[in-house]
């Protein structure tokens, strides 16, 4: 029964993995959006206040 339950859970993890994936891309796909490209300097990390 142990080995049964662990199938059906590496199934459900798979086809879960795979939808999920699938639902990614074509979310994707349809904008123009880069998300490899770089970020700027300015929009994260610790900023120093400015000097007065």
């Amino acid at each position: 029964m142990s080995q049964f339950l662990s199938m059906l859970l590496l199934a459900a993890a798979i086809v879960l993995t795979v939808c999920f994936g699938v639902a990614a891309w074509r979310i994707s796909d349809e904008k123009d959006l880069n998300i490899t490209g770089q970020i700027s300097s300015q929009s994260y990390g610790w900023k120093a206040p400015p000097a007065r």
